[in-house]
């Protein structure tokens, strides 16, 4: 039901009850939220203006109305209804506004609407003619309503002068009377939050909805799309102990904030060119890693009205809102302004297009799968990086029209700006499903792996896309990386088996080579195993087709093909490559690091660190100290290895005791 202020109080007594908070609306830190909301108020005296919906409980029996949403706005209502009718009628209805938050705003209220002290104010001064009126306390100015009170009247004088009571009337709100409705605790502390300050997301919102004329879509935001958030953050209440119900509200507008500020971030980034983020201001703008940057210094104010500009985005985050589902990378992308990565920001967007173009179950999945391995498997590391990944993401969903692996089957290039490795896979995997339907889950088994993350192409190449040798590889591989993840003993084992195989050490920083580390951050895993995965001389597919591999019993089978592999090459003197290897793979666990160093075979150091100024030896002689010297004594010498890297001196094997001798 709509009413006006007017109507509204000349109905009922309005009580704003003891467990409301101060009035907020004149505080310093909410001016310039406050003269926005007159601004809108002063132009609507002209045009009308709906403040949304006012509700609570009444007493029908006293005709008492007591908000649990519109306190702030019926407050300020109130005080311009009160001005503007100074030097003309009195309203000896205003009396019937009564504040139960504390005794000193009860108080004050009380004297301010009295029709004795308000006959002698005027409009000019009004802050001060209240201050040195004789009813005034001068501990009222300790009162944090009494003081908004005060400062919001400045603000109101400045813009009412001129206005009339009666103009007043044409600013209205949606009244609802929730009698009408069961209430359960959980609700009221819900609505009754709602009326809490202007926050950051309600100043949004505030403006948000000056760009939309469609009625409907404005209640979603207090109704439909707040409760997804409100859901979410009752479940968080629920799950955290130092969080409880009263919470929930407050989390509930910080996420759907963040989420509004994301989307509309994504949404600015995606109308910039490769030139402006060359701009250092720019690029902090989603550096999560830049102390004091953009985005912590910068409202979404800054950009929305370059973004809201344009109908498309507004008419594209309602369907994103009507569509959405709670997934990892929603809950993700509403945890923070700050802390998400570029990867979280793709992958949500990638879904947000999903939503807006209405892909069904089926086509959505597809979607989600290509995408997401297209995402997971690109650095993106810049601004620049992250703008042309959203322009490719929109170019395939546009183009590919929901027939996504039909678009992409036969050509990688239909895909731009990825990788080409993971461009093409994409293209491949589409083709294979779409020849024969039993691809597709398999497929998608393979690409879950915790390490693989999408990128699944070196498989299929074994298999030279065979389906049936295609799941023999893939469960090989599956059950190996379960046996070695988190497990540093395993994976030496599997270092040592695949020593066993041939040289697969990889190339790393200056003449340093690498065992690999299972780190599954994207950089170190294109520097480390997908060399090994793809080398020429596939070592690794070598490991997956031996024989004695029986990935039900992996420790032994491992086990035995190291024992076997030794047995066969002990007279390995002959073969500087094969001698290297059978020294090596029994000091892979001095390399705390997973580094060695050499130029060739002859002169191979085995580092602490990464680099020679940590502490090292040479794998040769430290072979020959413990095979020899190690914890044995021969008297009077005293035999050491040296490696430490201080006095700049190569490792080696050292002699003391000369001196006796010469006794």
């Amino acid at each position: 039901m709509s009413k006006n202020f007017k109507q509204l109080i000349e109905e009922y007594k309005i009580i704003i009850p003891l467990i409301q908070r101060d009035y907020a609306q004149g505080r310093d830190e909410e001016k310039e939220k406050a003269k926005i909301f007159l601004e809108a108020i002063l132009n609507g005296t002209k045009s009308g203006l709906n403040l949304d919906f006012i509700y609570g409980k009444v007493d029908d029996k006293d005709k008492i109305f007591i908000p649990l949403d519109g306190q702030q706005r019926l407050t300020t209502l109130l005080l311009l209804y009160w001005f503007t009718s100074l030097n003309s009628k009195y309203i000896e209805r205003l009396t019937k506004f009564d504040y139960e938050v504390r005794s000193s705003t009860k108080d004050f209220i009380k004297e301010l609407t009295r029709r004795e002290n308000w006959e002698k104010f005027s409009k000019n001064n009004i802050k001060d003619q209240i201050e040195k009126s004789n009813w005034f306390f001068l501990s009222w100015k300790n009162d944090p309503t009494v003081k908004s009170i005060l400062k919001i009247l400045d603000l109101i004088e400045e813009r009412f002068k001129e206005i009339k009571s009666e103009e007043l009337d044409a600013i209205t709100f949606e009244f609802l009377n929730l009698n009408d409705f069961e209430l359960s605790d959980e609700l009221y502390v819900k609505m009754n939050a709602r009326g809490k300050p202007l926050t950051e997301f309600e100043n949004f919102k505030s403006k948000f909805e000056n760009c939309i004329t469609d009625e409907n879509i404005k209640a979603k935001l207090d109704n439909n799309w707040l409760n997804i958030f409100w859901d979410i953050a009752k479940n968080e209440t629920d799950k955290e102990k130092e969080l409880n119900i009263n919470d929930a509200p407050k989390l509930a507008d910080e996420m759907f904030y963040n989420f509004f500020y994301n989307m509309t971030l994504n949404f600015y980034l995606e109308k910039k060119s490769k030139a402006v983020c060359k701009n250092q201001e720019f690029k902090s703008l989603v550096d999560k890693k830049k102390k004091n940057g953009f985005v912590d210094k910068c409202s979404i104010f800054d950009f929305y009205k370059n973004v809201y500009e344009n109908k498309i985005y507004i008419d594209e985050i309602v369907l994103v809102l009507d569509n959405l589902k709670i997934t990892d990378e929603f809950r993700k992308f509403i945890s923070s302004k700050k802390a998400i990565s570029y990867w979280d920001r793709a992958r949500f967007y990638a879904l947000s297009l999903g939503y807006v173009h209405k892909l069904n179950d089926i086509e959505s999945k597809r979607w989600k799968r290509v995408s997401f391995n297209l995402i997971n498997n690109q650095r993106i590391e810049s601004p620049d990086d992250l703008i042309k990944t959203f322009k490719s993401l929109r170019e395939l969903v546009v183009n590919s029209y929901k027939n996504l692996y039909n678009y992409i089957q036969n050509d990688k290039d239909t895909i731009n700006y990825f990788v080409k490795e993971q461009r093409f896979e994409e293209s491949l995997k589409s083709k294979l499903i779409l020849e024969s339907d039993r691809w597709e889950n398999e497929i998608i088994k393979a690409e879950k792996n915790w390490y693989l993350d999408g990128q699944i192409e070196f498989l299929l190449k074994y298999a030279n896309n065979d389906f049936n040798k295609f799941i023999t590889y893939r469960d090989k591989f599956i059950a190996l990386w379960d046996f070695v993840k988190e497990n540093q003993k395993n994976q030496i084992l599997l270092y040592q088996v695949l020593l066993t195989k041939g040289d697969y050490l990889v190339k790393s920083w200056n003449y340093n080579r690498t065992f690999c580390s299972f780190q599954p951050a994207l950089r170190i895993k294109i520097d480390n195993w997908r060399k090994v995965f793809n080398a020429e001389k596939n070592y690794f597919k070598d490991l997956l087709e031996d024989s004695n591999f029986d990935i039900n019993n992996m420790e032994k089978s491992l086990n035995k093909i190291v024992t076997n592999w030794k047995e066969e090459n002990k007279n390995y003197c002959s073969d500087e490559e094969l001698r290297f290897r059978f020294t090596l793979l029994k000091y892979i666990n001095y390399c705390e690091k997973l580094n060695i160093r050499f130029n060739n075979y002859d002169s191979v150091y085995l580092l602490k660190k990464i680099q020679m100024n940590g502490t090292h030896s040479e794998l040769y002689s430290w072979d020959l100290y413990k095979k020899y010297f190690e914890n044995k004594f021969f008297e009077p010498f005293k035999i050491i290895y040296y490696n430490e890297t201080t006095s700049g001196e190569l490792p080696s094997i050292k002699l003391s005791g000369w001196k006796e001798i010469g006794k």
